[in-house]
């Protein structure tokens, strides 16, 4: 027979949600049927207008209804701000976490000193299939959480003090606040990535959608290393690393090679309209760009046979464009905060702009 589950005091599962009805209600499934179960469960609704706050209401957890559309990170901040439990689990209200995830969490934690988060990874399969764009996404995201160093709240779990002490998250944010919120973390303590921690996630299935989103969530990237570098040159920030069960060690940089090779590779294509001599440059940069991606490609194509690999290759290419140019748009961004002498960074130890309950 299996195990009964394990009624603890200890953990707050913090759920933000925005129109979410058709992922909801499995999510908090999962939640509810997790073999360690949470103390808490908080539902912040960021102002849905889908009917999924609803949904929520069939379940016994707190629901917190956010005065305005404020993004994640507002949700996120709200939902910790209404909790008491010592650990917070995030999840995301488009995935529906494996039954064991919250004990394998909490077990990471406590076996790992100095531990300042548990991240957890997605299924190498969606939620609900819904095609070959949403297959590629959950794929993709599969294989780069299970290596990089970046810090996601998709399926996460963060000692309350540590989120605390690293100065909650930058509601100024609305994409990228939790890889934000990971370059504040004091650096004694430890974050974990394990592929014991799983949950099936519901992603983006139109292909141009899938770009737009890559392209708007990369355009803060430059905004938030310069913060971070900002506060490395100020202090000892910054997790350490201690993977379990990955497989990987090492810190990964971004994916400049990649993406500038992606780009080079459509910008230069025209050349073969005026020799077909000069097709060789747009070749170069794409065997460049199939050179540095070939284990992701190799990887799905393990996953899912030689014509899903086919289409990886063709999505990566685009995907990685798309995050070339939104970068770019990026640094705009961050020579315009620089001269106006915006954008500094949340100071560890303090909250970000309050959860006051209305914008600035």
């Amino acid at each position: 027979m299996p195990d009964e589950p394990m009624w603890r005091d200890d953990v707050a599962v913090i759920v933000p949600n925005y129109n979410k009805r058709k992922t909801l209600r499995a999510c908090l499934k999962s939640v509810y049927a997790q073999t360690y179960r949470p103390a808490e469960v908080i539902v912040v609704d960021d102002v849905s207008t889908d009917g999924s706050l609803e949904i929520a209401r069939d379940f016994p957890c707190t629901i917190v209804e956010s005065p305005y559309n404020g993004g994640p990170a507002v949700a996120r901040n709200l939902g910790v701000a209404r909790s008491s439990a010592p650990l917070l689990f995030f999840v995301d209200s488009d995935t529906a976490l494996a039954p064991d995830a919250i004990r394998n969490a909490v077990k990471a934690y406590r076996s790992t000193p100095d531990c300042g988060m548990v991240q957890g990874i997605y299924d190498a399969d969606p939620l609900y299939d819904d095609g070959p764009v949403e297959r590629y996404r959950v794929l993709c995201e599969h294989y780069e959480r299970s290596q990089t160093t970046a810090t996601f709240l998709s399926c996460t779990l963060i000692p309350r003090h540590v989120f605390e002490e690293a100065g909650r998250l930058d509601e100024r944010l609305r994409d990228g606040e939790d890889f934000e919120f990971g370059t504040r973390v004091p650096a004694h303590y430890r974050l974990v990535v394990t592929t014991s921690v799983v949950t099936k996630a519901d992603d983006e299935d139109k292909f141009w959608g899938c770009l737009v989103e890559r392209f708007v969530r990369s355009t803060t990237l430059p905004v938030i290393m310069v913060r971070a570098r900002r506060l490395r040159d100020e202090g000892k920030v910054g997790f350490q690393l201690n993977m379990i069960g990955t497989g990987q060690h090492k810190r990964r940089k971004p994916p400049s090679i990649s993406s500038a090779s992606a780009t080079a590779t459509f910008l230069t294509l025209p050349l073969a309209l005026v020799s077909p001599w000069l097709l060789a440059v747009p070749a170069t940069t794409l065997g460049v760009f199939l050179w540095k991606n070939r284990r992701f490609i190799g990887f799905a194509r393990r996953h899912g046979g030689a014509r899903f690999a086919s289409w990886v290759a063709w999505m990566q290419l685009c995907f990685h464009t798309a995050f070339f140019l939104g970068a770019c748009v990026g640094l705009v961004r961050v020579a315009y905060e620089l001269a106006r002498r915006q954008g500094e960074p949340v100071r560890t130890g303090l909250s970000p702009v309050p959860s006051s309950g209305a914008p600035e």
